[in-house]
């Protein structure tokens, strides 16, 4: 039987909590509405980090927020085992990415936001999670072994 690990989520910045410790490193996935690829890449990317041991805020958010995230994402992760609980897509700000040691955008062009010096990943070749939730899992979970890889140097 899995057992289902519970993603924390923080008041303040609606995204996953890996640690509250001013040494953990930020991580920031964005896409277009907040409710899927986002959020997919925020969950495995928390548990991944908690299995190397890192210590990271994963803050997921959306150019174009949707009022919830997709029941059919909601539905996967849990048999994935993670609950995101009552998880909601928000709006990204130039303040969500300041100090992240990594942006992430599965499409949008967040060079208006970003802060000087700071490049943002082209993650946008990831397949539609709604037209098959398995293969936009695998190209997310390749890229995240290549960060989590990068973020342990």
């Amino acid at each position: 039987m899995k057992r289902s690990v519970v993603i924390a989520l923080t008041c303040v910045l609606a995204g996953f909590a890996q640690s509250g410790s001013p040494t953990a490193k930020k991580v920031v996935f964005v896409c277009e509405h907040g409710a899927a690829k986002s959020v997919m890449a925020g969950a495995e990317f928390a548990r991944l980090a908690r299995k190397h041991g890192l210590a990271v805020e994963v803050v997921t958010r959306g150019t174009n927020p949707d009022a919830e995230v997709g029941a059919a994402i909601r539905k996967n992760l849990l048999g994935d085992g993670m609950d995101i609980g009552s998880a909601k897509p928000l709006k990204v700000t130039a303040k969500d990415l300041k100090d992240a040691v990594a942006v992430v955008t599965f499409g949008p062009d967040l060079s208006s936001l970003l802060p000087k010096g700071t490049r943002a990943l082209d993650w946008s070749a990831t397949p539609p999670p709604s037209q098959d939730y398995q293969a936009a899992r695998k190209y997310i979970m390749a890229q995240l072994e290549k960060l989590v890889a990068d973020l342990q140097k």
